[in-house]
């Protein structure tokens, strides 16, 4: 288990993490989510060693994190960082050999890594030559090939199409199954809801909303969604928040089923309501929302 307890980290007068505390344990899928400038990127680098913190600790399996040897860890940074003019060979085999001795073994691991992702026969193309989906799984290999104890992915996503999504998210349940460790950071919360079993959103260095996943998304405050065949021309209320241009969600927090579609109506034909299962997004959104207000 990676536990996190009291992490604080300042850049100059800037407070960039606030205290912040959470664990990840093995087997499981951890997600870190939040907007730019949240301190995802911050966290993640002061677990690696690349930060120091100004204060708090960090502990991996009961140890300290700065006493787990480095080939425990495996990291896919979201920026790419391949030498280019490299085959693909070249680089896995460097980049292998600076965690693993096993030259073998190592080998083995490259071509059957190839494999899983479908791409045996780019061994020898120069990274240059790959598309930018192909040059994220080169990387993503590189980031396990020494079969690392804790992941720590950041977009991994990024730039695959929706085939290759899906076997990427595929591979990352398979290291989960083996009892990795891993957290995942990404932008994109509907893969986050489905792929991650707890979730830790952070805004302005703080934790907004921590936890097991399937409870957060109970927790949500309960919404319908109402189709309009046609709205009468006035502004809605900021409280209906828009999913099209006449499906609009709206919270029934406050007053009866009734009163609110009554309400509703006075914008539009209503021609469909339906409850609205809230979202990863539509949860966080409420409290950044609500942070923003107690702040004001």
């Amino acid at each position: 288990m990676l536990t996190i307890t009291d992490l604080t980290k300042n850049y100059g007068t800037f407070r960039a993490l606030d205290s912040i505390s959470f664990s990840a344990e093995s087997g499981k899928i951890c997600g870190i989510v939040g907007p730019n400038g949240a301190g995802k990127t911050t966290t993640i680098r002061i677990i690696l060693g690349i930060l120091g913190a100004n204060g708090g600790s960090i502990t991996y399996e009961g140890k300290d994190i700065k006493d787990i040897p480095r080939s425990a860890f495996g990291y896919l940074p979201e920026e790419r960082g391949l030498y280019k003019q490299s085959t693909v060979n070249e680089t896995l085999l460097y980049l292998g050999s600076l965690k693993t001795g096993n030259a073998k073994q190592l080998k083995s691991d490259i071509d059957g890594w190839l494999e899983r992702f479908h791409i045996p026969d780019y061994k020898h193309k120069k990274i240059e030559e790959l598309s930018k989906g192909n040059q994220q799984k080169i990387q993503f290999i590189a980031s396990v090939l020494h079969d690392p104890e804790l992941l720590i992915i950041d977009e991994p996503l990024s730039g695959l199409d929706p085939l290759n999504q899906e076997l990427f998210k595929d591979i990352v349940q398979e290291l989960k199954q083996r009892g990795k460790t891993i957290l995942f950071c990404t932008h994109q919360l509907p893969i986050a809801e489905v792929l991650c079993d707890t979730v830790i959103m952070l805004n302005k260095g703080t934790i907004a909303l921590s936890g097991n996943m399937t409870d957060i998304l109970r927790s949500g405050s309960m919404d319908i969604i109402i189709e309009f065949s046609s709205l009468h021309g006035q502004a809605l209320p900021e409280t209906f928040h828009k999913v099209s241009d006449m499906q609009w969600i709206i919270p029934i927090e406050h007053g009866s089923m009734q009163d609110i579609v009554s309400h509703a109506s006075t914008y539009g034909d209503i021609i469909s309501i339906n409850p609205y299962k809230p979202t990863l997004l539509s949860i966080f959104r409420q409290h950044i929302e609500g942070e923003e207000e107690v702040q004001a």
